[in-house]
């Protein structure tokens, strides 16, 4: 049976700079820890002046220690910390953090330093004990490598840091090793704070912690628990930023993993947000996010304001009550919205008019744009328009004698970002991306390389044979997942015909056209000739469950049959540019109701036919 090792070192009575909410907390957390009566503990605690260094040191090594694989290793300190300026090469913040013991003033008694109480923790976990430090002190985000009283303490001198980083493993080839999970009440920079919280002195983290704790019960993550606990803090000091290091899709105290998404929602003094953000790939507002196991009735939220690492939403179609606000929501994107696609316009001003008017009434276009991924032009003539940029083959020129013509080239316009939006799709959450992949291989008709810059070469045979290739979709998963894939053409058209989506199983593999060999050849109207050559990008698009295909699918461009792209025409487009991904239209026989999204992820290689 597992057991849990805890030891709690809490210090209020510090010679001439004490503090007065410490040995609560760590009271507080030790009454916690005792009633969770499926946890068995065994339980260790240093009080004020037990907590020498030398008590300390040996609590870690011989009380800690004696976990072995399978067992928690916890240590909770609740008192002062302190840093110095460093130029030690392993110190990346240019400062060296340490925990003040209770005799850490005594002069010449040192305090416990950052980078021995890292090598002490790591070398637990290294023999298979999943170990976690709850620090509450002052620049705890680094301790492990103000109305309130601050838990710091100013650095004395003869605390002079150490010669070596201590025993931690160098860079060497093999697998990393095990290392502990911090929590920590602020980052490496900040000072930590205390005052009276329900009645009594205590630590601002130490009581988000616990009250964090008590929301969410034994199903707790480390990343859920740092996001209540975060915006809790937060809350009541702008100036100090909880930080989590380790696994935050893991049960806290048991190191299980818990299948989830990395992206959360919570209530905030700022509104509901999500962790998502510009950073992550987070375009443009408008975007959805659905929540995870929302008992059976499916619930989003629409993105109102991208910031740099998160974005605040609005709820849509339900009301959440208060038991919703004080809880954190694994969410994952379901619809992504695309900023407006740039567009140049120059040449014949009356021509320019013409579509400048027509673009205005295009959701999904702007004349004022700039800066973003895609960006398109117009070179207009008399009579006549050349619509060129992005990716694919340029089109022939587009008559414009009308506000009729000028809106097929706003259609057409439309429709290269549509097409655009299909090539770069990526999901900010890379998860099940990375259990997917493509490949192509030969058959013997026609070869088959791979390019400097990283395009996959098919080349014709010396008679001018199509190439023959394999095309596979392979799940390195372990478990079954649901692909389409996609072949996105030059002519700017993406289909679905290869692989219309259906579920590969774990560890293996879906071939194309079921198995059959997939020609690659020249588009209608491009001769077969030396130089000539043709792009594909096949792009897979991977989900936990089906979904509806009809928005990956575009038509390539057609002047005489536009594919209604501005006004949402296109199969599965929508006239706003948002992107959903829904489950398959139509229902289910049987089972009850479609599931959501769920988790989904892309994988893309591209191709050049070419005629050598």
């Amino acid at each position: 049976m597992r057991t849990l090792y805890a030891l709690f070192v809490g210090i209020d009575d510090y010679p001439g700079a004490p503090l007065r909410g410490c040995v609560n907390d760590v009271r507080e957390a030790e009454a916690w820890l005792r009633r969770q009566g499926h946890v068995a503990s065994d339980i260790r605690r240093l009080h004020d002046g037990d907590a020498t260094l030398t008590a300390v040191r040996a609590g870690i090594e011989r009380h800690l220690g004696r976990s072995g694989p399978g067992d928690t290793a916890l240590l909770w300190f609740s008192g002062h910390g302190s840093e110095e300026p460093t130029d030690a090469p392993w110190e990346g913040t240019g400062r060296s953090q340490a925990l003040v013991c209770h005799d850490s003033l005594d002069d010449g008694r040192p305090p416990l330093w950052d980078t021995e109480l890292g090598a002490l923790l790591d070398g637990i976990a290294a023999r298979g004990a999943h170990v976690v430090a709850v620090l509450d002190c002052c620049h705890s985000g680094g301790a492990t490598r103000d109305g309130a009283a601050v838990r710091a303490m100013s650095w004395r001198p003869w605390w002079s840091s150490p010669a070596t980083p201590g025993a931690r493993d160098g860079g060497a080839q093999g697998p990393q090793p095990r290392r502990h999970t911090l929590l920590a009440a602020c980052r490496p920079q900040e000072r930590a704070h205390e005052k009276v919280l329900d009645g009594q002195v205590r630590g601002y983290f130490s009581h988000a912690l616990l009250e964090a704790l008590g929301k969410l019960g034994p199903s707790a993550t480390y990343g859920g628990l740092h996001a209540l606990v975060e915006e809790r803090v937060r809350s009541l000091s702008p100036v100090q930023h909880p930080a989590l290091r380790g696994g935050e899709d893991r049960l806290f105290l048991s190191d299980d993993p818990v299948p989830g998404s990395p992206f959360l929602l919570r209530h905030t003094a700022a509104g509901w947000e999500v962790n998502c953000g510009q950073a992550h790939g987070l375009r443009a507002a408008g975007a959805e996010f659905a929540l995870l196991d929302s008992g059976g009735t499916p619930r989003a939220v629409v993105v109102r304001e991208v910031r740099a690492e998160s974005a605040l939403v609005d709820p849509v179609g339900w009301s959440p009550g208060p038991v919703d606000r004080g809880a954190v929501f694994g969410v994952t994107p379901s619809a992504l919205a695309f900023p407006p696609t740039a567009v140049t316009l120059a040449g014949d001003p009356g021509v320019v008019r013409l579509i400048e008017a027509a673009v205005a009434g295009a959701p999904m276009l702007s004349t004022a744009a700039v800066g973003t991924a895609v960006s398109l032009r117009v070179d207009a003539g008399p009579g006549w328009a050349q619509v060129s940029g992005g990716a694919g083959r340029d089109l022939p020129p587009l008559p414009v004698r009308s506000p009729t013509d000028a809106d097929r080239v706003a259609d057409c316009l439309t429709h290269l970002a549509r097409w655009q939006h299909l090539r770069d799709l990526v999901n900010p959450d890379p998860w099940l991306s990375s259990l997917v992949r493509i490949t192509v291989e030969p058959t013997g008709v026609g070869t088959v390389r791979h390019s400097a810059e990283g395009e996959i070469v098919c080349s014709y045979t010396a008679d001018h044979r199509p190439p023959q290739v394999m095309v596979g979709v392979h799940n390195d998963s372990d478990r079954p997942l649901w692909c389409v894939l996609l072949d996105l053409t030059d002519r700017h058209a993406s289909s679905a015909s290869l692989y219309d989506g259906d579920f590969v199983g774990a560890g293996r593999t879906g071939w194309a056209r079921r198995g059959e060999p997939v020609w690659l050849y020249l588009p209608p109207g491009r001769t077969v000739v030396p130089g000539a050559f043709t792009q594909d990008w096949l792009k897979v698009i991977v989900a936990e469950t089906e979904l509806n295909t009809a928005p990956f699918v575009l038509d390539a461009w057609s002047p005489v049959a536009p594919s209604g792209a501005r006004t949402g025409g296109a199969q599965g487009a929508a006239a706003d540019g948002l992107l959903r991904l829904t489950a398959p239209p139509g229902g289910r026989d049987a089972g009850g109701p479609a599931h959501g999204p769920g988790r989904w992820g892309t994988a893309q290689v591209r191709v050049r036919t070419e005629v050598p």
